[in-house]
């Protein structure tokens, strides 16, 4: 009987440790998605503006090609 509790304290124990493991990792990963996140929006204005001047340009360009021909 003794040795049933101690096998299952045991596998407790290992469950214990596994889940402290999982959730220092997820905590370790949405840190890193925070910063990304971060990033990306200090990046956005930028590529917002570049893709309109990008889209502007093309139908400039061809609205000139078709004028043209």
């Amino acid at each position: 009987m003794t040795a049933n509790r101690s096998t299952l304290r045991e596998d407790v124990v290992r469950i214990d440790e596994k889940m402290k493991t999982i959730f220092n990792r997820h905590s370790s990963l949405e840190k890193r998605v925070n910063a990304m996140e971060e990033k990306i929006n200090q990046i956005s204005p930028a590529v917002k503006f570049g893709e309109r001047v990008f889209w502007i340009i093309l139908l400039v360009a061809i609205t000139f090609m078709g004028s043209y021909y």
